[in-house]
């Protein structure tokens, strides 16, 4: 059985912005979760760089997110989110294991 499609993603946002995007991420987490092929997200910060923030948004597939990252509602958060951006980068991952309740659980 082929995993789940994880997004990871890596966002560098300007200092004076940090508070506006964590605000912006919330408020789009909310229409993101009403896509019935979201599976979670999350938003994470570094302890090493508090600019740097890190999300991760489960999927059920590659096709699927495609899907979602051309849609309207997408394509309004992001021409919100580059101005602030200073830099990112987007990795896909295939989840093949799942620690739940402290038990691995094949995906």
């Amino acid at each position: 059985m082929t995993g789940r499609l994880r997004v990871l993603l890596t966002i560098d946002v300007d200092g004076p912005r940090q508070d506006e995007f964590v605000a912006l991420w919330t408020r789009h987490a909310a229409v993101v979760a009403e896509f019935a092929d979201n599976h979670g997200q999350s938003l994470a910060r570094s302890h090493d760089d508090p600019g740097r923030f890190v999300i991760t948004s489960d999927w059920t597939d590659e096709s699927t997110f495609r899907i979602f990252e051309q849609s309207d509602q997408q394509q309004r958060y992001l021409q919100l989110l580059w101005p602030m951006r200073r830099a990112g980068s987007m990795t896909l991952l295939t989840v093949v294991a799942q620690n739940l309740d402290a038990t691995s659980v094949p995906v």
